[in-house]
């Protein structure tokens, strides 16, 4: 299923911007070890132990309710970035087994973005904020109210330039081999207007531009996490 989403509702058009990758969602178990792989090698840069733990798939890369977006390079399509999306459909998020969320968070639809992963060098900004782009149009297209994602402390700039807000944090997580992270949400709908805000750099790129490149198959989206 094709559905022109890649563009905030009530935003013109400013640009169609062709990418030199495509950003889907992952087919099958392929898909999961191509995933799997520059994610090892992602976390491995900064934290080798955790890299080193990442090399095989996790249980939830296989979950009938769990998305895992992939960025694939043009020329040769090599995966060069993945991030999983997983919600709370079917039982709490996998950080709520960590600490207490907020009671304003009680009966909310939420999504837990984890273990993105990019390739180094010059593209990895790009492809990041594509990534995080295609997770904010699903969740937005399947009505989930909040994302939820960690990341340790040089990570809490990022996020915060990003427009998320903290949640809770440092907070010793046993997932990620005990190292300090930080609990970060935004709220899916109110995002791209904190964005255009702030009049951040990315702002643009994310809800005002088309991007052709960024395909996702939202009859795959919907069945997984529901349709409005």
């Amino acid at each position: 299923m094709t559905l022109e989403l890649d563009v905030a509702p009530d935003k013109p058009v400013a640009a169609h911007e062709r990418l030199p990758f495509r950003v889907r969602l992952a087919d099958g178990p392929q898909d999961v070890l191509r995933a799997v792989e520059i994610r090892s090698a992602a976390y491995s840069r900064h934290l080798p132990h955790v890299g080193e733990a990442l090399r095989e798939p996790e249980a939830e890369d296989f979950r009938s309710d769990v998305l895992l977006l992939i960025a694939e390079r043009k020329l040769d399509r090599q995966v060069i970035g993945t991030l999983r999306l997983e919600p709370n459909t079917n039982g709490p998020l996998r950080v709520e087994a960590e600490t207490v969320f907020p009671e304003s968070f009680r009966n909310r639809r939420l999504v837990e973005t984890s273990r993105l992963g990019v390739e180094n060098g010059s593209t990895g900004t790009m492809v990041t904020v594509a990534l995080v782009k295609a997770a904010f149009e699903i969740c937005r297209a399947c009505n989930i109210d909040h994302t939820i994602s960690v990341g340790r402390r040089s990570m809490a700039e990022v996020f915060r330039s990003m427009c998320f807000d903290v949640l809770a944090g440092p907070l010793r997580m046993s997932f990620a081999k005990n190292v300090p992270l930080w609990i970060f949400c935004a709220s899916v709908q109110d995002w791209q207007a904190r964005l255009d805000a702030k009049d951040h750099a990315h702002a643009t790129f994310i809800g005002r531009s088309k991007h052709p490149d960024i395909a996702i198959d939202y009859g795959k989206a919907f069945a997984t996490f529901g349709r409005p």
